[in-house]
């Protein structure tokens, strides 16, 4: 996932040039996500941030509004653009296979209750040095809950297999069996016309009121 920061706004913005802040970010609890981040100057130039050898960055998300708990998932460990490369990004890959995502929502549940997904809170922080630090501003990230965990198996065919057209049997109120294969017996798939297929059609359902199926 590519994200690109405004640095005059400090929001996330939809790419170079195009200044409208991203409403939210969407991952997957279990996965890990790749980000990659572009620092903007003016909206449109990709910038450094600060010096390789001294910038500390970290991405945090915690739960809305819960600003003195500790994070659901957070990451440290930066991928960083050499000294003078140009158009630097910066690297990393924060999990979302934490013990505290899974307790906000409720992953494993007894009860059946677990989330379908969850509205949290992020930020992008960096400081170079003993410097003060500065961060974006704070946006909605999604969690949506994982369906493939891996423990499931594999389903199990049903028994009878689905029947067969020929094998579908109506039954009507005087008793009379009505089957697919009786009414359509005359209709070639392979070679029928629109024409063909709305007279089979029709002799389907005048066959069916006939014999008071519907």
């Amino acid at each position: 996932m590519k994200l690109y920061v405004d640095l005059a706004t400090l929001q996330l913005i939809e790419g170079p040039g195009f200044r409208n802040p991203v409403s939210s970010l969407r991952f997957k609890r279990g996965d890990s996500a790749k980000l990659e981040v572009a620092f903007l100057t003016g909206g449109t130039t990709p910038a450094h941030i600060g010096d390789p050898a001294a910038l500390e960055i970290q991405f945090g998300v915690k739960p809305r509004g819960r600003y003195d708990v500790g994070y659901l998932v957070h990451e440290a460990d930066w991928t960083l653009p050499a000294a003078g490369a140009e158009d630097p990004l910066y690297l990393c890959t924060p999990s979302f296979n934490t013990n505290e995502l899974d307790s906000a929502m409720q992953v494993g549940s007894s009860t059946g209750s677990e989330l379908a997904e969850i509205t949290l809170m992020g930020e992008i922080t960096w400081r170079e040095g003993a410097g003060e630090p500065t961060s974006t501003r704070t946006f909605t990230v999604v969690v949506e809950n994982d369906v493939n965990r891996g423990t499931e198996g594999v389903p199990a065919d049903a028994q009878p297999p689905y029947p067969a057209p020929e094998s579908i049997v109506l039954q009507s109120d005087e008793g009379y069996a009505v089957t697919l294969r009786n009414t359509l017996k005359t209709f070639d798939a392979n070679t029928a016309t629109i024409d063909d297929l709305t007279d089979a059609l029709a002799t389907l359902l005048d066959t069916l009121q006939s014999k008071n199926v519907i």
